[in-house]
């Protein structure tokens, strides 16, 4: 099996089975949307809608999926119009998207993550961020209002998670939580501020590290910031400085869509580019 997937992720086949996993993931997504709707899962209310367009900004980093990061703008319009969004790109052709809440930092070519997001960041001005990846796209059970709502609830936690309801496989919300489970962060350089799997509501538990996909208060997320040096690995280090500083949540019930595809043949190599990155964590923390 292994080896048929890797025969359809080299030429000349990958450009087509990129296109057609492509329109299979939005199969997939617009299948997901209909089924919550079902389910009785609705999109915001106006009230919610401007409750986040008041105090939230949305940030992602952008590199070589420009499609996607497009679509992930108006997937946020679309359930919280007029949001502010901020797009860091470091693809080699500059981001041609417009939108009377957008601002585009258009950065050297391959820039890094963690540098994209932090200049990204820097630009953020409401009292809360949510960060999204620029492969994930918002759905009926996102519930941001909820969690905006939760912290403003729970002055003694700084960060929700929600879950990344994955292609193919769709994995529900509680069942992808569960790999987070296991981070109770002991190794990091400060005891977590509340203990890990402590329960907060019917939803809501604290974990030492959660998902990249989350909503956090503003001033001390831009405190913690990213580390430049690390381009592509950012999020286990980026939990390892929040443990004792801040206090991570994460919503078992809430969740995006995630679609990466493995058969982009351009972008793989880069998503692969972390052993520098490794070896500076490992030499940061003194990891053998």
């Amino acid at each position: 099996m292994k080896r048929f997937v890797k025969i359809l992720k080299s030429p000349p086949l990958s450009p087509i089975c990129k296109v057609l996993y492509d329109l299979f993931t939005l199969l997939q997504y617009r299948y997901l949307c209909i089924r919550q709707r079902l389910k009785g899962f609705r999109r915001p209310s106006a009230e919610e809608a401007q409750a986040v367009a008041d105090k939230v900004t949305f940030i992602c980093k952008s590199f070589e999926r420009q499609y996607m990061a497009k679509r992930l703008y108006r997937s946020i319009q679309k359930y919280y119009p007029g949001t502010r969004v901020i797009i860091a790109d470091d693809s080699k052709k500059p981001l041609k998207l417009k939108g009377s809440t957008l601002t585009v930092v258009q950065l050297p070519f391959n820039s890094g993550l963690s540098r994209g997001l932090n200049e990204a960041l820097r630009r953020v001005e409401t009292p809360y961020t949510m960060r999204l990846d620029d492969d994930t796209l918002l759905l009926p059970t996102s519930d941001i209002h909820g969690q905006l709502a939760f912290l403003e609830e729970h002055s003694n936690v700084d960060l929700v998670a929600v879950q990344a309801c994955s292609a193919p496989y769709l994995k529900p919300p509680r069942e992808a939580a569960k790999s987070y489970v296991k981070f109770d962060m002991r190794y990091a350089p400060k005891p977590l501020l509340i203990a890990h799997m402590t329960k907060l509501d019917k939803t809501h538990f604290v974990m030492g590290k959660v998902t990249n996909l989350f909503l956090v208060r503003t001033e001390p997320y831009k405190r913690l910031g990213y580390d430049d040096r690390i381009r592509m690995i950012d999020h286990h280090e980026f939990f390892m400085r929040a443990a004792g500083n801040i206090v991570s949540a994460m919503d078992i019930s809430a969740s995006v869509f995630h679609y990466h595809n493995p058969f982009d043949a351009h972008y793989s190599p880069y998503r692969s580019d972390y052993l520098n990155d490794a070896a500076y964590i490992r030499e940061k923390y003194g990891f053998k």
